[in-house]
C-alpha cells in the first residue's frame, strides 16, 4: 500500500469533516469492503482487510 494514503479506520472526524468531497470519491460506487470494520471503498488500499464485493471470486457465505 502506497504510504501517502491513510486507511478510512484511521481517519479522525475532523479529517472526515475537512475532506469530505475526497471522501465521497473514495466510497463512491464500492467495489471493496472491510472484513474488520466494515467500511466500503473505491480502492482496497483505503481499507484495512479489503475483500472484493463481486460475486465473480466465488460464492458469497451463507448463499446456496
Amino acid at each position: 500500500m502506497p504510504k501517502d494514503i491513510k486507511q478510512l479506520c484511521k481517519w479522525d472526524k475532523d479529517e472526515i469533516k475537512d475532506n469530505l468531497k475526497e471522501l465521497k470519491k473514495i466510497v463512491g460506487m464500492p467495489r471493496f469492503i472491510c472484513r474488520k470494520c466494515a467500511r466500503a471503498a473505491r480502492k482496497e488500499e483505503y481499507l484495512c482487510k479489503p475483500e472484493p464485493l463481486s460475486k465473480g471470486k466465488g460464492k458469497d457465505e451463507g448463499e446456496p
